[in-house]
């Protein structure tokens, strides 16, 4: 149920840039609206400038900048599963009116936009807090790698929207994968419980094998919104590394999500379709790899090859360096659209969010090592300055590489693997994998996950 909320959680975000490509035409200099009657499937772009367009793409971001800090709060005062319900719905109901909004005025779509972001947000802090509420002691990375479902609404999104938008029309690119959320909220309202306590059909062994083993983390209660020791958690050094290392992952994510598709769209020439086709195929890559180094990091603790922290900055060169070493190959030795070129854009492509997998043994599941007992806001906090990437990015994007040349493309490539590295470098200085002594008064800073 964790891999289908944040599958669901990442259509919402996905859809807009795909979508702008062709809802969206830039040829009018003046960014002119067209005046047209309210229909369900005209099919007919709107004269929005560049500017008009990255303001729109970046209005998620805005939202959802927001939206993850009250994820985390949400998640504690009310519940993981509560929150998430609640959000999901309010997501679903907007995008299913999106392109109804859209022929109101631009701006109305820019608001539903931040709503939508805002409901978003609210997923993944709420999805740690069950996360830290499920998983067994040494099962924790493998629980955090079913977040990954984000990957997977981003490999059936990106071909199946691209598809829909340039075979049938723009509008019902919305409407459908709208109309599966709300099969997905069905489904979530029966089988989802907050804790291994309420749910009425697991097994007494079960139910004594996850508590027991959060209690050695320190995790031995639930604990509730006025006990969060703020002050204690944005001054401690090893959270706010972990932070930055954050910031720098998703910055890359978000260059990709809402980027990529431009990048081989208007400066590659490629069509609509083989476009949503090659950028699905580095999320499958990703989750794969994702899967292989949440299975090696839990055997590594398993085994006790190493420790923690050790296994936390080690996995953060496959996170963060690989991928920004792929990035900068992929703007500075493809600059054409000819096969073999575009072979081996893809295959940068590939590689580089592949390896970035190996953040689900990093700042994905570091949080969780900090402070079991206050995860999902941790996750939130994470989350609320790290999806100010989503903001940055597209708007940075439009700036630089407006006119889509790839002398342009080059400069963002090159921004986006210097931040990945940097922050990198700061996690690997200051990042910690104990416990923190602020995650409750009985558990010492000596003690390791």
């Amino acid at each position: 149920m964790l891999f289908t909320a944040c599958y669901t959680s990442y259509v919402c975000r996905l859809q807009m840039p795909i979508l702008a490509i062709s809802m969206i035409n830039t040829t009018e200099a003046d960014g002119a609206d067209v005046h047209r009657a309210f229909s369900f499937f005209s099919s007919k772009p709107f004269y929005w400038s560049n500017h008009m367009r990255g303001q729109v793409i970046a209005a998620y971001g805005y939202g959802n900048v927001i939206g993850n800090l009250l994820g985390g709060i949400m998640a504690l005062k009310y519940g993981p599963r509560r929150a998430i319900l609640w959000t999901s719905l309010i997501s679903a109901t907007i995008c299913l009116m999106s392109p109804i909004i859209a022929q109101a005025h631009y701006g109305a779509l820019i608001l539903s936009r931040i709503i939508v972001g805002l409901a978003g947000g609210v997923t993944l802090p709420a999805c740690h807090t069950m996360v830290a509420r499920w998983a067994p002691l040494n099962e924790r990375s493998r629980f955090v790698w079913s977040l990954q479902g984000g990957s997977l609404g981003t490999i059936i999104t990106m071909p199946m929207v691209s598809a829909i938008a340039e075979h049938i029309n723009w509008e019902t690119g919305w409407y459908l994968p709208s109309l599966f959320m709300f099969l997905w909220i069905v489904a979530w309202t029966l089988f989802a419980y907050n804790s291994p306590g309420e749910h009425p059909f697991i097994t007494k062994e079960e139910k004594e094998y996850i508590l027991t083993g959060q209690e050695s983390t320190g995790q031995n209660r639930q604990h509730t919104l006025k006990e969060i020791p703020v002050l204690a958690i944005i001054t401690s050094v090893p959270f706010l590394c972990l932070v930055i290392c954050h910031f720098g992952n998703l910055f890359l994510l978000s260059f990709y999500q809402n980027s990529i598709m431009l990048y081989l769209t208007q400066a590659l020439d490629l069509t609509l379709t083989k476009g949503g086709f090659m950028s699905a195929l580095p999320p499958l890559g990703r989750m794969l790899f994702a899967f292989f180094f949440s299975w090696a990091g839990d055997t590594v603790m398993r085994k006790k090859l190493m420790s923690l922290t050790a296994l936390r900055k080690c996995a953060s060169i496959f996170s963060h360096l690989v991928p920004g070493f792929f990035l900068i190959l992929l703007g500075f030795l493809v600059t054409n659209q000819d096969d073999d070129q575009l072979l081996l854009a893809n295959t940068f492509l590939i590689l580089a969010f592949s390896f970035n997998g190996a953040a689900v043994i990093v700042n994905l599941s570091n949080n969780q090592d900090l402070s079991p007992n206050y995860a999902g806001f941790l996750y939130g906090i994470m989350n609320t300055i790290g999806f100010t990437a989503g903001i940055i990015v597209p708007i940075l994007v439009e700036a630089i590489a407006g006119a889509h040349t790839i002398e342009q493309w080059q400069k963002v490539f090159c921004i986006g693997a210097s931040i990945c590295v940097l922050s990198m470098i700061i996690f690997i200085l200051g990042g910690s994998g104990n416990v923190q002594k602020w995650n409750d008064n009985n558990v010492s800073e000596d003690v390791t996950t």
